[in-house]
């Protein structure tokens, strides 16, 4: 730079096949620093005891300040190593930079650096940097390492010293590889520290609102979006929350998405993660994940999701607000099978009928006599005969029905016992209701479910087993990952097996 003030750094393009990318500016404020030994027109008699007050400029950034300031006590040293803090009153979970810089005005070789130790503090590294300052009459060359801190408690914070041990003297390797470990000369090793620093962490202020997980900072952004936006009833939504602020956000809690009627929701676990941000800060972002089911076919809205932060800046609670979400539902597409027990094949048309509700009486001239009308006329004996075969019929009817539901449930249980993922057993259980009692579960929510089976006589603590059952399958359905495993799958069978044997033993 060449002049103090605020300058931008323009935009780099590219084009391609027809196409310009364009980089973002960067905007870049250089400062004034007074020469910290510098001699004054008058200067002030210091006893020889007394460091000099270093000149520094007021608009320098509190860290800056405090590395500049730090390190004009120096004096002449042509080795140290001073570190600094940002914000050393920070609250609970604030973000804050600490940088450790080891100051040169000699060439050095075989430098290995000792990073400090915190407590009571999570750190992140940054990237290094390295930069020159004048102290007085000398020209100081520097190697800054860069630290993210936050405090996941209040109360006090301590930062321990750093080190580096180098040796004076020439070496081949530039800088800032000597920093991190070269070879030396043979000179004798000397040792530099930082002064250990302490830090107060501020509790946050009460009056949380509901929807606040512990972040602190400023600048925060909250997206949510779902995939796919159009679905069929009992099919699954994917919906994704992102919140990128500064800072850590591993240590805030999960976003909790509230009911919403019509749907089942099924929490994923959130994921963290950071990467590069302005001003060499690191950038958190928090994904949270559900899958929604829609239980029926419709318009639906997914309201705005609130999610808060505090703004240490202005010592309040900001909420933030995502835009709402339109869904389209249309009717289930998964076709549930009607089973006839008595063989009858469906109309070569397709269309099937379930009942009829009205019969209409035909006006037409009685038919001629025919041989069942002739037969009517005839002896006791042939009613008798006539008796017997409708007797037998009937009894023929009513075996067969008690056969065919004992075979539906003999098909379920070789089913279950067979079945290596959730899905299978919610097929097989699916099955079993409809051939045993007519249930059909793509068109029934659960509670409906339940109440035809009380309705069909099962006990209140069976038809609660079911329940549970059938919210497990489901959950394995839209959710595997939390029964992604042999052995989970397998106490999914034994407790399907145990509430398929209670149905049969109690149906009427």
């Amino acid at each position: 730079p060449r002049m103090v003030g605020s300058v931008t750094i323009g935009a780099v393009t590219f084009n391609y096949k027809g196409k310009t990318y364009k980089t973002e500016t960067i905007p870049v404020q250089i400062y004034r620093v007074a020469p910290a030994t510098a001699a004054a027109s008058s200067p002030a008699p210091v006893s020889p005891t007394q460091t000099p007050a270093p000149a520094v400029a007021k608009n320098l950034p509190p860290l800056q300040a405090a590395l500049t300031q730090q390190a004009a006590t120096h004096g002449t040293e042509p080795f140290f190593l001073i570190a600094a803090v940002s914000n050393s009153n920070p609250y609970v979970n604030e973000s804050f930079t600490l940088a450790v810089r080891f100051y040169f005005s000699r060439d050095f070789s075989d430098a290995p650096y000792q990073k400090p130790t915190v407590t009571n503090l999570f750190m992140e590294n940054l990237e290094p940097v390295q930069g020159s300052q004048q102290i007085g009459n000398t020209l100081y060359r520097y190697e800054e390492q860069r630290y993210q801190l936050s405090a996941p408690t209040p109360g006090q914070a301590v930062i321990g010293p750093a080190s580096v041990r180098y040796r004076e003297g020439f070496s081949p390797f530039a800088a800032f590889d000597r920093f991190f470990g070269g070879a030396g000369l043979g000179s004798p090793e000397k040792t530099v520290r930082s002064a250990p620093i302490s830090v107060n962490v501020r509790p946050l202020p009460t009056g949380q609102p509901a929807s606040f997980y512990g972040a602190v900072g400023e600048g925060y952004t909250l997206t949510a979006h779902a995939t796919p936006q159009k679905v069929a009833a009992n099919e699954a939504v994917n919906v994704t929350v992102t919140v990128q602020g500064p800072g850590n956000l591993k240590a805030t809690k999960n976003l909790e998405i509230p009911p919403l009627e019509g749907f089942k929701i099924y929490p994923a676990a959130a994921t963290s993660k950071q990467g590069p941000g302005p001003n060499g800060q690191l950038t958190g972002y928090k994904i949270f994940k559900a899958v929604l089911v829609p239980a029926a076919s419709g318009i639906y809205t997914i309201p705005s999701l609130e999610w808060s932060y505090f703004n240490p800046v202005t010592r309040s609670y900001k909420t933030l607000r995502s835009e709402p979400i339109s869904l389209t539902v249309t009717p289930a597409t998964r076709v549930e099978q009607e089973f006839h027990f008595s063989g009858a094949a469906e109309p070569a048309n397709g269309f099937q009928a379930l009942s009829q509700d009205i019969r209409y009486l035909k006006m037409t001239y009685a038919p001629a006599e025919n041989f069942l009308t002739r037969f009517m006329r005839w002896s006791k004996i042939n009613w008798l005969v006539l008796l017997a075969i409708g007797l037998a019929a009937l009894f023929n009817l009513l075996g067969q029905k008690p056969l065919a539901k004992k075979k539906a449930f003999l098909a379920a249980k070789s089913q279950i016992k067979k079945a290596s993922r959730g899905q299978m057993l919610s097929d097989a259980l699916s099955t079993y209701l409809q051939q045993r009692f007519q249930i059909h579960t793509g068109s029934l929510p659960l509670k409906e479910m339940v109440t035809a089976l009380r309705q069909r006589g099962i006990t209140p603590a069976t038809a609660q087993s079911f329940s549970l059952l059938w919210q497990r399958l489901e959950a394995d359905r839209f959710a595997p990952a939390q029964t992604a495993n042999p052995e989970a799958t397998s106490r999914l069978v034994e407790q399907t097996l145990d509430v398929l044997n209670l149905l049969e033993r109690e149906i009427k």
